[in-house]
Order: C-alpha cells, then sequence, then structure tokens
C-alpha cells in the first residue's frame, strides 16, 4: 500500500491539485472585489498589499489537498483491488524529480513576489459567481467590476438616507 501511494496516489494527488480547481469571485468585505481559488474551500487570492503578490491560507489548503488525497487513495484502492496498478520506479523517480524542481521554483518566485502565507483567512467574504477552473484560469474580471458598478449604483440610490 505504501508503495502505491508514493507512486500513485501522491502524484495524481498534486497534479489534480494544481490542476483542477474553482474560481470564485468575491467582495472582500471592507475590501475590495477579486478572484479566490481553491475546491472546495478557498486556499488562494490575490495579496492586497501589492499588485504581483499572492497570499495563500495554509489551514484550507491543508484540508483541499486532504480532500483531494481521499479521494485519489479511494479511487485507486478500488482499482488496485480489481487491476493491481503496477507504475515503473523510472517513471515515479522522475516524476518526484520535476516535482522538486518545480517546488525550488515555486519558492523561489514566492521570495520574488513577496507573497503572504497565512494560517487561516481572517476577513470575511461575499461571493458573487463561481465556477470551474483549469490552470486558474477565470473569466474577465471587466463584466464583472460593471456588474459590480451597476449593481452598487442602484443600491446606493435605494439606500440613500434623505437629507431632510
Amino acid at each position: 500500500m505504501f508503495r502505491l501511494i508514493i507512486r500513485c496516489i501522491l502524484p495524481i494527488t498534486i497534479i489534480s491539485f494544481g490542476v483542477l480547481t474553482q474560481w470564485w469571485y468575491g467582495i472582500v468585505i471592507d475590501g475590495t472585489d477579486t478572484f479566490f481559488y481553491g475546491f472546495p474551500f478557498i486556499y488562494k487570492c490575490r495579496a492586497f498589499h501589492t499588485s504581483m503578490a499572492t497570499q495563500y491560507f495554509i489551514l484550507e489548503m491543508s484540508i483541499d489537498l486532504g480532500i483531494y488525497f481521499v479521494f485519489w487513495g479511494t479511487i485507486c484502492y478500488c482499482i488496485n483491488r480489481l487491476r493491481p496498478i503496477r507504475i515503473p520506479r523510472l517513471a515515479s523517480q522522475l516524476f518526484w524529480i520535476g516535482f522538486g524542481i518545480f517546488l525550488l521554483a515555486f519558492m523561489y518566485v514566492s521570495k520574488a513576489f513577496n507573497d503572504v502565507y497565512i494560517f487561516k483567512r481572517n476577513f470575511e467574504i461575499k461571493i458573487i459567481d463561481t465556477g470551474g477552473a483549469i490552470f486558474e484560469n477565470s473569466p474577465k474580471r471587466e463584466y464583472y467590476t460593471y456588474e459590480l458598478e451597476k449593481q452598487f449604483q442602484n443600491n446606493t440610490i435605494r439606500n440613500r438616507p434623505s437629507s431632510d
């Protein structure tokens, strides 16, 4: 079972975690509007202190990664019971070497862009729309910005206190 985890389940978990996700467009309460990423919990969004930075929420990311691991572990276990899964040692080693290089590059870029790592998200959000994403592709922000401005104008006109 350990060999199945190292050679099959962990690589599939890491690849699917990086490739398949969900985008959420929302408004940070007392903040700005932005796209959030993560499935089933939001674990990543743009950082508010600078334009190129990203903030990661470690608790939510860990839970998401655990859910992906359990999902793929269950599928691989069921398949392995029907027909043994055999992944060559070379393929496994190449994956882990590539993953290590990718992780080092990610850490370098993360440091260069001044990314923020927070244990748990410390702000409230209001979600406006969601959708699936491959490689964190999300729709055009301009559409949502226009819709938000229209909604804001309608709400402020209705909720404006009288000046009498």
